[in-house]
């Protein structure tokens, strides 16, 4: 799987059909657009204020597909869900991955955030990747849940080293997972609900 192959098309649970593919230039707009109808609470435990215009701004003017690849779903012309590859370029970590998501919550239970993530640990296979790794918010008790379910299990746990948006100390996890493993659970997951077929959009479309 690699970035030549987008845009995609594919059919939601119920229906509506969304592209994914990669962020572009042009996109700030929409991103922000994206970013600020979030509600508060499923901002809260973001890395970084997502809702600043200037924040924004730097992940689109300093994109870097070898450090991060990041895939937008958008249904018409509007973006509804977010996801980041994240990579080290060398190093003793270059083996080794991270993944970030968010979904509108209008376009949450349709099976969007399984197919987003089934693309983005195939981009993660496809550079060689062989771990993913995941730091959460112990709070967080919906992604440890998913994560959980994904594979990943926790290593350590880092005493007060995370802040939320209003400055609230709290314990950070660190959970790890095979690429193959997440890989195959994800397989499982689409084979076990409706397939949505996946297809290169007509020429034009955006």
């Amino acid at each position: 799987m690699s970035l030549s192959e987008y845009p995609k098309e594919a059919a939601l649970k119920d229906g509506r059909e969304i592209i994914l593919r990669p962020l572009a230039n042009g996109d700030f707009d929409k991103l922000m657009a994206f970013f600020t109808a979030l509600p508060a609470e499923d901002r809260m435990f973001l890395r970084h204020d997502v809702a600043d215009p200037e924040v924004v701004g730097r992940w689109i003017e300093q994109m870097d597909y070898d450090r991060v690849i990041p895939l937008v779903s958008q249904d018409r012309d509007r973006i509804v869900a977010n996801g980041t590859l994240h990579m080290s370029t060398h190093g003793w970590a270059a083996h080794v991955g991270a993944i970030r998501l968010m979904i509108a919550r209008t376009h949450r239970r349709v099976g969007l955030g399984t197919l987003l993530l089934h693309e983005l640990v195939g981009l993660a296979e496809q550079r060689g990747l062989e771990k993913l790794q995941a730091a959460i918010i112990e709070d967080d008790a919906s992604s440890l849940r998913l994560l959980g379910k994904l594979g990943f299990k926790a290593q350590a746990v880092l005493p007060g080293l995370a802040k939320d948006l209003k400055g609230v100390v709290h314990n950070l996890v660190i959970l790890i997972s095979e690429v193959s493993d997440v890989e195959r659970i994800l397989e499982d997951w689409i084979r076990d609900a409706t397939q949505p077929a996946f297809r290169v959009p007509d020429e034009g479309a955006s």
